[in-house]
Parts: C-alpha cells; structure tokens; sequence
C-alpha cells in the first residue's frame, strides 16, 4: 500500500507526539534527567514530522488528525498499560471526535478535486 511522504510524516509526527507523552508519564515523578530530554526531543521530532507534513497536507486537516489519532491512541495507551479508566462518556467523545476528523477529511478532498 502507498502512502505519500506528507502523510507517512504526519503518522511519525502522530507516533513522536505519542511516545512524548507516554515518556512524560514515566519520567514526569522520577525527575530522571536523561528521560526528560529524551522526552524533550521527541516532541521536538513531533513538531518537525508535522511541518514537513504541512508542507502538502492543508493545516486544520493535519492538525485534527495529529491531536485526534494522538489521543486516541493515548487514551488506549493509558488504559492499558496506566490503568487508566475511560468512561462510557469519554469513549464516546472519542467516537464523535475521530468521526469528525473522517468527515473532514472526506470534504477536504471532495474540495480539492
């Protein structure tokens, strides 16, 4: 399966934001210095994926698929492995949010062509 380059850097800069977060998680508490620059520079490579991407995919597409596919996959992430529990409500959101970004993405291309 194909995938264009803007769209692979967007996923990078989805996993980058992702991990960022995961390694906050782990290191906020600890204060341990080696985890939090590594943390620091994988939000640093976030931001980079995500503006090689924009330099192809539009920015309110780009940014509600990064922060909505980030947190859904934080949301599973925290779940599983923090232990973290998310409420019918919240799963919900979650739901309504990613259907969003579907449809949006749907008319930004129904646009563009």
């Amino acid at each position: 399966m194909y995938v264009p380059r803007a769209w692979f850097f967007l996923l990078m800069a989805i996993v980058s934001e992702v991990s960022s977060v995961i390694l906050m998680k782990l290191y906020s508490k600890q204060g341990n210095l080696a985890g939090m620059l590594f943390m620091y520079f994988a939000i640093g490579l976030s931001f980079t994926f995500m503006a090689l991407a924009l330099k192809k995919i539009s920015l309110a597409v780009a940014y509600a698929t990064w922060e909505s596919l980030g947190l859904l996959a934080i949301a599973v992430i925290g779940s599983f492995f923090f232990r973290e529990h998310l409420s019918v409500l919240q799963l919900t959101g979650i739901g309504l949010l990613l259907g969003g970004v579907v449809v949006f993405n749907i008319a930004e291309n129904a646009q563009n062509e």
